[in-house]
């Protein structure tokens, strides 16, 4: 029994001296603090470092960063080749942010920034992690690795580059900043991500090219098709904002009124009581509440299923919606009502129309039988 346990100890202490220190990722890390996986994660990287384990380092990062970057093994091996020395101190700090639901963390994100000396240089490191992430568990992980001398650090010009794409980032002077190749155009990305219709459908290809710094090379290196999948270029810090559907300008579609759909926005303020509702139609999604700023924040109500956004298409086509024109009742009236209702399309083009005054003067008669399909849901079909 002695020489069992003793075997047992044995191993034990080889697994802790060998590889970096074990990395905990998952719903474990909700009731950690900040500060705890913050210093935690720092450790891992300096430690994967020094003991020179490239393997090691890609493994701090999420399932879906990994599958992201095609080349996340040489990128290591560009990290661990430009840390030099043994550690002799580090310090820093992350800050965070995270998404509820009902008193109940969603996911966390830390974005830690340290300075670290080593026994032959000193440098800056920061990264993005994601300790956990309840509704998609392949993105907990490290997404992101940057590091650079203290000495670039503190130039002027530089920015990190960590917030581009997942990856990890080596920066040593200006010049090579200014070197970076210049961005591709839409149209070269589509030959030679070899990109199909589908893939890129309904997606502002110029934005997301500038919102990855995708240039040519970065082709090879990138899972494009994977990238454009996970894209929500309206999302930040989890919300998506779709407002500017219902405060632009005026826009009118000039054909195919019911043909590629987007979405559907519709907004009334009439008896001092709000009501809106916004359709995505791509994901079959229906956002409903009694508060404008929905439309700023998508996630501040749960979203619900409706029959057919097609079928609502043609029906807003039926009554006549895309000749109606946007009015205002010329008279003083003590309760204002306002509406506005917009069709976006895949292109990118909108239809919009809006009116205030009194709805049933300034709108026709069969503005109450829109009104009702759309706050509905459903379409009677009579």
């Amino acid at each position: 029994m002695r020489k069992i346990l003793l075997l047992t100890v044995c191993c034990a202490l080889v697994c802790s001296l060998s590889g970096c220190i074990v990395f905990r990722r998952g719903s474990s890390n909700e009731y950690r603090s900040d500060e705890e996986l913050a210093d935690e994660m720092i450790e891992n990287i300096i430690d994967c470092a020094e003991k020179e384990d490239a393997k090691a380092l890609t493994e701090l990062f999420s399932q879906y960063a990994e599958d992201s970057t095609l080349n996340l093994a040489e990128q290591a091996e560009e990290f661990i080749e430009f840390f030099q020395g043994q550690c002799k101190s580090w310090k820093g700090n992350a800050s965070s942010h995270e998404k509820s639901e009902y008193g109940k963390t969603i996911w966390r994100e830390l974005r830690g920034q340290y300075s670290v000396i080593t026994d032959e240089a000193q440098y800056k490191i920061a990264y993005i992690y994601i300790p956990f992430h309840r509704e998609e568990p392949d993105k907990a992980g490290l997404t992101a690795i940057e590091i650079t001398t203290e000495e670039t650090f503190n130039q002027d010009w530089f920015l990190w580059s960590l917030d581009q794409k997942p990856g990890i980032y080596v920066t040593e002077d200006k010049e090579e900043m200014l070197s970076e190749q210049r961005l591709i155009t839409p149209e070269e990305l589509i030959r030679a991500a070899g990109l199909t219709k589908e893939q890129y459908r309904g997606a502002d290809l110029e934005q997301f090219i500038e919102d990855f710094a995708i240039t040519e090379e970065d082709v090879d290196t990138l899972n494009i098709p994977l990238l454009l999948e996970e894209y929500e270029p309206d999302r930040k810090d989890g919300l998506i904002d779709v407002s500017y559907l219902i405060e632009d300008d005026i826009e009118n579609r000039t054909s195919d009124f019911t043909e590629d759909v987007y979405a559907i926005a519709f907004m009334e303020n009439k008896n001092t009581g709000t009501e809106c509702v916004y359709y995505d139609l791509p994901d079959r999604k229906r956002y409903q509440t009694s508060d404008a700023y929905l439309f700023d924040d998508l996630y501040q109500t749960q979203a619900g299923y409706y029959a057919d956004g097609q079928q609502i298409a043609e029906a807003l086509d039926k009554y006549g919606v895309f000749s109606w024109e946007s009015g205002t009742d010329e008279e003083e009236i003590t309760d204002p009502q306002y509406m506005v209702l917009a069709v976006e399309y895949e292109d990118g083009t909108v239809f919009r129309v809006k009116a205030s005054g009194l709805l049933s003067q300034v709108l026709p008669d069969e503005y109450d039988e829109v009104r009702e399909m759309l706050l509905s849901g459903e379409h009677s079909g009579s």
